[in-house]
Formats: structure tokens, C-alpha cells, sequence
């Protein structure tokens, strides 16, 4: 009789800092092959510069996750994120802050409901 290998979920935030997403990406990846799946959360901006490093791959382990950050009066639109922000516009902890009462994980129902 085969044993069913279990598969754990885990959930990647990294900091709202361009430079932050693709060493996260890099560490999705690893852990991916040790039967983890990886909700990479992020924002649009942040997302859209790793998609093209996301082979087919890793379609089934890794899930990119849009966050959806409400607007700051401390960030310009359409800027949730540090890049193409002078460094005196870089309260993105404020931002990153305010996702908390509007966060709740992906719901798959082909999969059980991962571990917060």
C-alpha cells in the first residue's frame, strides 16, 4: 500500500520593496520541490515582475496572490509598492499594514483550506 504523501501550504509576504519578491520567488521555488504549496502574496506591481520567471514548472506548487492595499494618503496612486518611489515616500509599512482586517487566504475547493 502507497502511502499519500501530505502537502503543506504555506503563505510568502514579502516586504512591499521591489527587491524583496524575486528572493522570496527563489525560496518558493526550493521549497516547492519538497512538496510545499506556496501562495506568494504580493502586490499587482510586484507580481507582474516575477510572472516571467515562473516556468509551467511550477504551476501546481506556486500560486501568485494578489493583494489588493488600500489607498494611503502617504503613497501616491497607483504606488503600493517602493519601486519608482523617491526614497521620502517610503512609508509602504503603512500600507502593508492596513491589508490585515481585509486579508483572508484563497479559497481552493479542490484543496483543503491552508494553515494560517
Amino acid at each position: 500500500m502507497e502511502a499519500k504523501q501530505s502537502t503543506i501550504s504555506i503563505f510568502m509576504f514579502p516586504w512591499l520593496a521591489h527587491g524583496h519578491i524575486s528572493p522570496y520567488l527563489e525560496l518558493a521555488k526550493k521549497l516547492s520541490t519538497r512538496n510545499f504549496k506556496i501562495y506568494l502574496c504580493s502586490t499587482a506591481v510586484n507580481l507582474t515582475s516575477i510572472k516571467r520567471k515562473l516556468s509551467e514548472k511550477y504551476s501546481n506548487s506556486i500560486q501568485l496572490i494578489e493583494l489588493h492595499v488600500p489607498p494611503s494618503p502617504d503613497l501616491p496612486p497607483p504606488y503600493p509598492t517602493t519601486k519608482h518611489l523617491p526614497p521620502l515616500l517610503m512609508p509602504t509599512s503603512k500600507a502593508f499594514d492596513s491589508l490585515e482586517p481585509n486579508f483572508s487566504p484563497p479559497q481552493n475547493p479542490q484543496t483543503k483550506p491552508p494553515h494560517l
